[in-house]
């Protein structure tokens, strides 16, 4: 049976068997599956250990290679799948440590920029106050 098939079969289960549940049944309600699904057969190999004591006669399970069992097609999925996950999790912590410096960083620029402008505001406010008292008692002196 391959894939698209078994996918098939076991999404009609899945159907099947929440349409048999909900017969009746609020729709805000959850289905649980509590129907056993058999597992593909994957028998793993069975190898001696060349370690193993030869009176031992201990049989160990070797695990078969994977990638022996999947297609191109899959191993591409799976990689595509893997890179995603590792991006979003990379990026959540990134995004949080980024954020942390650009505030600090931001906070410093604006802090510097906030000082600077009120400096030059204190300073030409100082200058037009100067020059307004000077012009009132050049006013004054005139009239007098």
């Amino acid at each position: 049976m391959d894939k698209e098939n078994s996918s098939a079969s076991l999404a009609g289960k899945v159907d099947a068997l929440v349409a048999k549940r909900n017969i009746g049944v609020d729709e805000r309600n959850i289905p649980l599956l509590t129907d056993v699904v058999d597992a593909p057969a994957w028998p793993p190999e069975v190898g001696t250990n060349a370690d193993t004591n030869a009176t031992a006669d201990a049989a160990t399970l070797v695990v078969p290679d994977a990638r022996k069992s999947l297609s191109d097609e899959d191993i591409d999925l799976l990689s595509q799948e893997i890179f995603t996950r590792v991006s979003q999790r990379i990026d959540a912590e990134l995004a949080t440590s980024l954020e942390a410096r650009l505030s600090e960083h931001l906070q410093s620029q604006i802090n510097s920029a906030v000082t600077h402008v009120l400096a030059d505001m204190k300073l030409g406010i100082a200058n037009e106050i100067g020059d307004a008292i000077n012009a009132a008692l050049a006013d004054r002196l005139r009239k007098k």
